[in-house]
């Protein structure tokens, strides 16, 4: 979302346009989630952040500064919140992506399948595995840079606590390593055939 639209909204929703408040939520609420999700939160908890996230905003509406830089504010809004609820909790509790994407296809799916379509599915499988593997710094960063929709360089620099001339840099150091990852991954599924 352009920052003159964003800024917009922001103006429109502190003045009680409930159209401008649900805009806003739909260009943001994948970010805010997959913010959560970064800090390896459990669906339940970062549910719990993305609506301390929204509430937080909603009060916040009039005294924001700078409203074209609202998806800035709430990723930096959400990374404080899932660190105090991880700060609470003592604990990371690790849970697995496919499960709450949806992406893991029944056992029966992929017998019927096509060559094709388990060739995907084996491959998204190695990916995921490959990212619960690699350290958590880019596992943050490289969830952050998934969210629907994708956030800009800003936004992501906030809710990951970076400058922002680091994200190209370390996004591609990630993305090697992860494809190294993937890679031998693979090389060893084809040896046990």
């Amino acid at each position: 979302m352009e920052p003159n639209e964003t800024a917009a909204l922001v103006h429109r929703a502190a003045a009680g346009d409930s159209g401008a408040w649900e805009a806003l939520v739909r260009a943001y609420a994948g970010l805010v989630w997959s913010v959560a999700r970064a800090h390896r939160l459990g669906s339940a908890d970062a549910e719990d952040v993305a609506q301390t996230t929204w509430e937080r905003f909603a009060r916040s509406l009039d005294a924001i500064k700078e409203p074209e830089h609202a998806g800035a504010w709430l990723a930096t809004t959400a990374r404080r919140e899932s660190l105090r609820v991880l700060a609470a909790r003592n604990r990371v509790t690790p849970t697995g992506d496919l499960a709450w994407t949806g992406a893991s296809p029944a056992a029966e799916d992929v017998v019927v399948a096509g060559d094709e379509e388990v060739r995907r599915a084996e491959l998204a499988g190695r990916v995921w595995r490959a990212l619960d593997r690699l350290g958590d710094a880019c596992q943050q960063l490289l969830r952050v840079l998934m969210a629907e929709p994708q956030p800009s360089y800003a936004e992501a620099a906030a809710a990951l606590d970076m400058p922002i001339g680091s994200l190209g840099p370390t996004r591609r150091r990630c993305l090697e390593k992860l494809r190294r990852l993937v890679d031998v991954s693979e090389a060893r599924g084809r040896a046990h055939e």
